[in-house]
């Protein structure tokens, strides 16, 4: 049997709905303001949005929502690709980030957030692994004691 923590379906979701609407809203915004902005005496660096004005309408406002839902959903996919999941059995835990696989089999000493990051001790001491983690520390804990390893709720004293 085999337990996997993960981010909610629903926030994968709206990580791929919103991050490009948003992208799109924010788009047109800046589209929308950026003959306002140009006016302004006291605003550096005007020449993005000079440039951005002077298209004429409605491409502007197609080109600002197009650029918003590109970056919107480029932002979603790194989003996606730095998501952290772990996979626990009795005998392994491995975690898949950014395209890689780890899989560690050892026997160790704890497991731990340290801040926001995952780390697993050997049990020798060595630190097997850190990772930066935003996956719910509760449901991390549960599936660890549930496959029997040993979870900590705090990083253990220095040696």
């Amino acid at each position: 049997m085999e337990t996997i923590v993960d981010e909610p379906q629903w926030l994968r979701t709206a990580s791929w709905l919103g991050c490009p609407v948003a992208g799109a809203a924010l788009g047109w915004f800046l589209q929308s303001i950026s003959g306002w902005v140009v006016s302004l005496s006291w605003v550096p660096f005007k020449g993005p949005f000079q440039l951005v004005s002077d298209i004429p309408r409605p491409w502007g406002a197609i080109a600002g929502i197009g650029a918003g839902l590109v970056l919107g959903l480029l932002f979603a996919g790194v989003w996606a690709h730095e998501r952290l999941i772990v996979k626990v059995t009795p005998s392994r835990i491995t975690l898949l980030k950014e395209g890689r696989t780890r899989a560690f089999e050892a026997e160790l000493e704890a497991v731990f957030f340290d801040g926001k990051e995952l780390v697993l001790l050997a049990a020798d001491g060595r630190e097997l692994v850190r990772e930066k983690a935003d996956v719910d520390r509760q449901a991390v804990a549960k599936a660890l004691l549930d496959h029997g390893h040993p979870w900590r709720d705090e990083p253990p004293a220095v040696k």
